[in-house]
């Protein structure tokens, strides 16, 4: 090998320096603390940009296509937590709810404050009437939007109230005559056995932000 070659690749015959920095990268990779796209040093703006491709073919409806190509990116920058609210929202999208919840908790572990993971899974916590987890999830998502600027946590709040109205009506049709207990998050509501709330028509569920 020329000296030229030697100097294009430092990791042939490193110096000490180099070879610590190559250990603590690939300790750190191995511990978490890093992306493999952190690790190799891939252009973020690249990445990003194959996640807008991913973005168009799902609102046209290729969802196979848009999940693949997150399912890369989620593998190649695991820690990017947009990445996980869009595969969350692909998931949301096949019914696969279990895979879905899964993606937007490890989106809101990266990002406690997405208020769109926060509603999308608080929304299938309620179809799945875990009514205790879907007003947590509301809930959070409402208080980080205190002047109801945000779409996501507006649709929390309609849903809020669709549960409230859709349960009271519920309540007086049975003839309930006392107070149920409250769902905590959702003052006054009050599952009831067997039924599902009447829900507004959902909104795109692809998050608008990074």
């Amino acid at each position: 090998m020329t000296a030229e070659e030697r100097g294009a690749s430092k990791l042939h015959d490193p110096t000490p320096q180099r070879r610590k920095y190559v250990i603590e990268l690939l300790y750190k990779f191995m511990t978490n603390q890093i992306s493999f796209a952190q690790m190799t040093g891939i252009n973020q703006k690249d990445l990003y940009l194959l996640s807008e491709v991913g973005h168009v073919k799902l609102k046209h409806g290729r969802v196979d296509e848009a999940k693949r190509i997150f399912d890369c990116l989620v593998q190649i920058d695991h820690k990017n937590p947009f990445y996980h609210a869009c595969l969350g929202s692909i998931y949301q999208k096949m019914n696969k709810f279990v895979d879905a919840v899964y993606e937007f908790s490890e989106a809101l572990k990266y990002k406690k404050d997405d208020v769109s993971a926060l509603v999308n899974r608080g929304e299938i916590y309620l179809i799945h009437k875990n009514f205790k987890k879907a007003a947590e999830d509301f809930r959070a998502a409402i208080l980080l939007d205190p002047l109801g600027k945000n779409t996501f946590a507006n649709r929390a709040r309609s849903l809020v109230i669709a549960i409230k109205r859709n349960l009271q009506a519920q309540k007086a049709v049975a003839g309930k005559a006392s107070p149920a207990a409250a769902v905590p998050g959702l003052p006054g509501a009050v599952p009831a056995p067997g039924g599902r709330p009447a829900l507004p028509a959902r909104g795109k569920p692809m998050p608008k932000g990074r």
